[in-house]
């Protein structure tokens, strides 16, 4: 029972992905489809809502409870993070990297990486329908805000995509604090596994 739950919310999860991601593609979405979209959004809520709470519920420590699903809060606080559940799929890719006899350290990076790109579109997304709407905006299409969330995550920063509206500089500042910190890890975590290398070799 609880495997088919689980597949349930990780379906809704891409459902979802697909219902948040659409505007972004189209410059305008009909009022039948817009419609879908929004019960799409709604029904996946309400199940990751329900889920939580029943985990809530018959935790023994609600607070520990909390500490540990980071991602089940961010679910139902957040709509833009629920897709996230879809990133336990990396858990399959970890045994695998285990079984190869691979390092460690490239399963983290390899999560990390998938979790920043993962990140980057669904601000590339976010910015997209947030900035297009305005006349003196620079960003129209998905390509303008894919490329400008790549430049803005790896701190790259060309300046030529830029957000001029208040919730675009805040979705901006959001992806700057999340980059900076995964490309941290990823960087941090490159430089271990080299490291490791040269002191087998020696």
């Amino acid at each position: 029972m609880k495997k088919a739950w689980n597949a349930i919310l990780t379906i809704l999860a891409l459902a979802f992905l697909v219902a948040y991601s659409y505007p972004a593609f189209v410059l305008e979405v009909d009022p039948s489809t817009q419609q879908v979209l929004e019960l799409t959004q709604w029904v996946s809520w309400l199940a990751f809502a329900i889920d939580l709470a029943f985990n809530l519920a018959k935790a023994k420590d609600r607070i520990d409870f909390l500490k540990h699903h980071p991602l089940e809060v961010l679910a139902v606080a957040l709509p833009m993070f629920r897709p996230l559940r879809l990133l336990r799929f990396l858990s399959i890719g970890s045994v695998v990297v285990a079984k190869v006899n691979m390092a460690r350290s490239v399963g983290i990076t390899l999560k990390v990486a998938v979790i920043s790109l993962f990140l980057t579109y669904i601000a590339a997304v976010q910015i997209t329908v947030t900035e297009r709407v305005f006349e003196n905006g620079n960003i129209k299409t998905f390509s303008d805000g894919f490329w400008w969330a790549i430049t803005t995550i790896t701190t790259v920063g060309y300046g030529d995509r830029f957000p001029v509206s208040t919730g675009g500089r805040f979705i901006a500042f959001g992806l700057m604090v999340v980059g900076i910190s995964l490309i941290g890890v990823i960087t941090a975590s490159v430089a271990a596994w080299f490291v490791r290398m040269m002191q087998d070799e020696n």
